[in-house]
């Protein structure tokens, strides 16, 4: 491990705003914010809305800055990334975010119904391993058990495979579709969407590829994959 990511673990032990459950304490016992994440940890009855593989917390920050009447979580398993989330809100003092250092396979030990809101953005693609991505009838029904009544799922990607792939699956199982595009630039909600890029973002703008948009309530629950379809064979 290099000497730069043993310095940031180390000091991510330090943050207040950074939380590093165990899996195995999880497995054994709930997070104890489970269910009062807004009363308990950030004072106040705001909605929460949770950002999912957050890499660096680039769109968990400027959600934050954006949205100072909600609360932000971003949450992935690369500490050295989250490192940089972290620092940010610090430095920033953005008092309505903070992040989780866990397996997203737990979140149902992190929160319960309290999530109004999940973002999925750029998220690994998995092109072959379709069970594999977060937005597969698996980890949709996870989510399922973190968000409120109708909650809403987003997703942001460079992957058309991946927008296609997500948005049959909303339509074959009866999701309510909000938005949807699959050239989000050259549409009426690029004007509408939080101006927000991750570094890879604007990489891929840069690149000229095409950044697909879309969001749909989580209102039923989801087949399972047919197996054919689970292996992209």
């Amino acid at each position: 491990m290099g000497k730069k990511k043993l310095i940031r673990f180390r000091e991510n032990a330090t943050f207040e705003r950074l939380f590093e459950p165990s899996a195995l304490k999880l497995l054994e016992i709930d997070h104890h914010f489970k269910g009062k994440w807004s009363a308990d940890f950030f004072g106040n009855d705001h909605k929460l809305v949770l950002e999912l593989g957050c890499g660096r917390g680039e769109y968990t920050v400027g959600l934050a800055k954006m949205f100072p009447d909600k609360n932000f979580v971003g949450m992935d398993i690369k500490g050295s990334r989250l490192y940089h989330g972290v620092k940010a809100v610090q430095n920033d003092s953005v008092n309505n975010a903070c992040f989780v250092r866990s397996q997203i396979e737990l979140i149902n030990k992190i929160f319960d119904r309290e999530v109004t809101e999940i973002w999925v953005t750029f998220p690994d693609p998995y092109p072959g391993k379709a069970h594999r991505r977060l937005t597969s009838p698996v980890f949709l029904n996870r989510y399922r058990q973190i968000l409120v009544e109708n909650g809403t799922v987003c997703l942001k990607t460079d992957d058309y495979d991946l927008y296609d792939f997500t948005r049959t699956l909303a339509l074959d199982n009866g999701l309510r579709i909000i938005d949807d595009t699959d050239d989000l630039y050259n549409s009426l909600l690029h004007s509408v969407l939080p101006p927000i890029q991750t570094t890879y973002e604007k990489r891929f703008v840069q690149e000229g590829k095409k950044i697909c948009f879309l969001s749909f309530n989580l209102n039923n629950q989801l087949k399972p994959l047919a197996k054919k379809t689970a292996g992209n064979p």
